[in-house]
């Protein structure tokens, strides 16, 4: 029985690490640089439509 729970260990830990190997790294700093000017973007967008309200 423990054989049996060992090997489906090992066959999903395989399986883990080949689906982990199929997907592309990512790149945390472009991801922060892009949430970043899209924050600022917005707080443009804000000002100009406070601007026009005014």
């Amino acid at each position: 029985m423990v054989f049996l729970i060992l090997l489906l260990l090992v066959i999903i830990i395989f399986l883990l690490l080949n689906i982990n190997a199929k997907i592309p790294p990512r790149d945390y700093v472009k991801e922060a640089l892009e949430r970043d000017e899209k924050w600022r973007q917005d707080i443009e967008k804000k000002k100009e439509q406070e601007q026009w309200e005014t």
